[in-house]
């Protein structure tokens, strides 16, 4: 039994990570579920901290969301050697970048209820996100350089494409919803979900049907396998974002908001993550 139980654990959980073999049905339900227990306990860590989850919070969470695929990327790269490696693969890098943040956020709250900032620069309502936002953007532009350093930029064509490909298809859905009165996708952060999941599934069909690269996420896997293509995982994202964000535009109210607001936050990482991800390997040839 106990020998059984350890091959489904690392079957299933263990060579995932340390071969970097993607995602299979098990693990896919555990993390999700797991997204779920951490979403909680986030919520209430927040509280904690007397952090507002609000849209100026999201804007300072977001350049540790390039962190994180700049440091996966730097993995595939292989600028790092196991075991440490295996801190950057998925789900672990998740976690590691989830404390890194906790700490950065707590020593920025600290220091905005401590007189060190006043007194020193004569900042009287100092702002706990301002130098939090700050470090994950010198952070990411850290990563940035080394991967400059490292790597040469092999096809740039691909940055232009996905971005182009997935503005055209936003700006689309965009008028189309503005023409029909259908304003909970007009909002500023659904739109910002709809287009960090439409940059995800373009760098995924570009490098699944054009380049050669093989999708490691399970439904990705099934698209191809039975269309031939990753182009149906645009309709499959679309038909679950949509009804998704309905539900959060008409299920919560103003008390809800702030909790609304960290589910579109964790929408937001799940598709902007790897977005960056896939573009910057094509654009580097990793």
């Amino acid at each position: 039994m106990l020998e059984a139980i350890r091959q489904f654990i690392y079957t299933y959980y263990i060579h995932p990570i340390t071969h970097d073999t993607g995602y299979n049905p098990i693990n896919t339900i555990t993390w999700a579920l797991l997204l779920v227990l951490c979403l909680f306990l986030t919520f209430k860590l927040l509280k904690k901290l007397n952090v507002e989850i609000d849209e100026p919070f999201i804007a300072a969470v977001s350049p540790y969301i390039f962190v994180g695929a700049t440091l996966r990327v730097m993995e595939d790269a292989g600028l790092f050697s196991a075991p440490a490696s295996y801190l950057l693969i998925t789900p672990l890098i998740y976690f590691l970048l989830f404390f890194c943040c906790v700490a950065i956020l707590t020593i920025s709250v600290k220091l905005s209820k401590s007189n060190f900032i006043g007194e020193r620069f004569q900042v009287s309502d100092f702002r706990y996100l301002v130098p939090f936002g700050l470090v994950g953007v010198i952070w990411f532009f850290i990563n940035l350089t080394i991967l400059l350093s490292k790597e040469k930029i092999i096809r740039p064509w691909v940055l232009f494409a996905v971005i182009g490909i997935s503005g055209t298809i936003l700006l689309v859905i965009y008028v189309i919803a503005a023409k029909f009165t259908v304003i909970f996708i007009t909002e500023k952060l659904n739109l910002a979900v709809l287009a960090v999941h439409l940059l995800d599934v373009t760098s995924s069909y570009i490098g699944i049907d054009l380049l050669g690269y093989s999708g490691k996420h399970v439904m990705e896997g099934i698209m191809v396998k039975y269309m031939g293509s990753a182009a149906g995982m645009y309709l499959l994202k679309l038909g679950i974002l949509i009804p998704v964000l309905y539900l959060l535009d008409t299920q919560f109210d103003e008390r809800e908001r702030e909790l609304k607001n960290l589910v579109l936050l964790t929408l937001l990482v799940i598709g902007l993550a790897p977005a960056v991800r896939n573009t910057l390997r094509m654009v580097f040839g990793i």
